[in-house]
Order: structure tokens, then C-alpha cells, then sequence
């Protein structure tokens, strides 16, 4: 009889814990998702995108709730985007306002059939590199690039400092294959990559008096006036505004189509009947 009654008692206890703790999970599931509510009704996104994510791996098997999640987790990627679009416009115009302030110092050289045309500091004669020096210029893609020019000698160009006082930087070395020799004269150009060095030294408020043309052969050394200085700085100044411009406007094209999407989801998924 005893062994019976267990046998009757003991799944049923079961059973009876399975189902309350069942309950229990979906109360539990069901609470965080009024949560996650409230956060976003308070604007307070990075908290219920969280609660969203503990909702997701805690209580997997609370489907329904889980399902009507995803329109509260389109609706944080709507306001997220939103904000993101807010700071980008922010940053797109304050670095819209650099590039109208450096543009109108600079001139547009159209280079040779094939090569690509390039920006000069008004006054800077295009045609200067037919002696020894160095001439700073931004790309039509606004990227801060160098030529250098040995005049009459063979040194075996590969790099060049600049010094201020006690001061100085150096580019980073190019291979003999990048090396343009024309009747015994050497030039190179060298390319941002190269110049991660050059463009914070120049953004430091240095302006080089020297230059120094580095070869494996040997180097050249030559003065630099305040006004060559500046130029290269210039250059540098002038291509950063239009880097930042370009960076924000890209982070902008990115939220946009982020606001997007979420919308996109917002339309498609089904409204809980509560929301109705």
C-alpha cells in the first residue's frame, strides 16, 4: 500500500514543481520585458538593450515573450540610431566648417594625363620641385602626402627629417623601386602611411627650419623658411578637416541605414495586443 501511494504521490509532487517553476520563469521573463519597457519609455537605451540580452539568454525557452521582444528591440535600435544621427550631424558640422575655412587657401593643380590632380597653398609655385625640397600636398581624395626632390645628385633617396631647434622628426624609409631618377636628379613621393610621424609633429605647433634629405648614399641638408614651414602645416591642417568630414559623414550614412532597418522591423513585426 505504502509503496503504492508513493508511486501516486511522487510524480504528481513533480509534476506540481515542473509547472510552478514554469510559472515562474515566464513571471520572471514577463517582469524583465516591463523592465526593458520602461527603460526605453525613459530613454535609458544601453540599460534595456541589456535587459533584453539577459531576457534572450535566461528565459530561452519563454518563446511568446521572447517574440514580442523584438519589437522592443527594434524600437532601441530606432532611438539608438536616432542619438547616433544626433552626434554625427553634430561632428559632420564642425568639421563641414573646418574644410570652408582651409578651402579657400588652397588651389586645385591639375596634374598630368592619368595621374591624379592634387591641392597647393595659394601661392605655392607647382613647379618649385625642379630643386632640391620638399613640397607638402593634399590628394583629391584629401589625403596629406609629400614630395621630396634631390636636384643633380644620386644619394638613394629613402626618407627626410624635419627639425625645429633641438626638435626633430623623420618619415618613414620607401624602397629604391619607389625612387623616379630623371638626368642624375632623384624624387619620391611619399605617401600618408608614411607620414604617421610627420602630420602630430607639424600639428604640434613646430615649424621645421630644417630639412633633411635622407638617402643610403648620403643626405642633403637645406633650410626651410617660416613660410615653407607653414605650408606643410598647412597642408596637414587642410587635409585633416576634410578626413574628419569625410569619417562623419560615413558614420552618418551608417546610422541612417541602421534607422532604417529598425523601422523596416518595426512595420513588419507584429504589435503585441497590449500595444494595439
Amino acid at each position: 500500500m505504502y509503496n503504492a501511494i508513493n508511486r501516486i504521490i511522487i510524480p504528481t509532487v513533480i509534476v506540481f514543481a515542473l509547472v510552478s517553476c514554469g510559472n515562474s520563469d515566464k513571471d520572471s521573463a514577463a517582469e524583465l520585458y516591463s523592465k526593458c519597457e520602461n527603460a526605453i519609455g525613459e530613454h535609458r537605451l544601453t540599460e534595456a538593450l541589456q535587459l533584453l540580452d539577459t531576457l534572450d539568454v535566461r528565459y530561452s525557452k519563454q518563446v511568446e515573450i521572447r517574440r514580442d521582444a523584438m519589437r522592443l528591440r527594434a524600437r532601441i535600435m530606432e532611438g539608438m540610431a536616432m542619438d547616433s544621427i544626433g552626434v554625427a550631424d553634430a561632428a559632420l558640422a564642425e568639421a563641414t566648417l573646418q574644410v570652408q575655412e582651409w578651402t579657400p587657401k588652397f588651389r586645385h593643380v591639375e596634374s598630368s594625363v592619368g595621374l591624379e590632380g592634387y591641392f597647393l597653398p595659394k601661392g605655392v609655385n607647382e613647379k618649385m620641385m625642379t630643386q632640391s625640397g620638399i613640397q607638402g600636398r593634399v590628394s583629391d581624395k584629401g589625403f596629406f602626402y609629400v614630395v621630396a626632390n634631390v636636384q643633380g645628385r644620386s644619394i638613394g633617396l629613402r626618407s627626410f627629417e624635419l627639425v625645429s631647434g633641438a626638435d626633430r622628426v623623420s618619415s618613414a624609409e620607401i624602397s629604391a623601386a619607389r625612387i623616379i631618377k630623371v638626368e642624375g636628379s632623384e624624387s619620391a613621393s611619399f605617401n600618408p602611411e608614411e607620414l604617421e610621424a610627420i602630420g602630430p609633429w607639424l600639428d604640434s605647433n613646430k615649424v621645421p627650419s630644417q630639412l633633411v634629405l635622407v638617402g643610403s648614399k648620403g643626405s642633403v641638408k637645406l633650410r626651410l623658411t617660416t613660410a615653407q614651414g607653414v605650408e606643410l602645416k598647412d597642408c596637414y591642417n587642410y587635409s585633416r578637416a576634410l578626413q574628419a568630414q569625410r569619417r562623419a559623414s560615413i558614420r552618418r550614412e551608417k546610422f541612417e541605414r541602421m534607422l532604417a532597418t529598425a523601422r523596416d522591423q518595426l512595420a513588419n513585426l507584429p504589435v503585441k495586443e497590449s500595444e494595439q
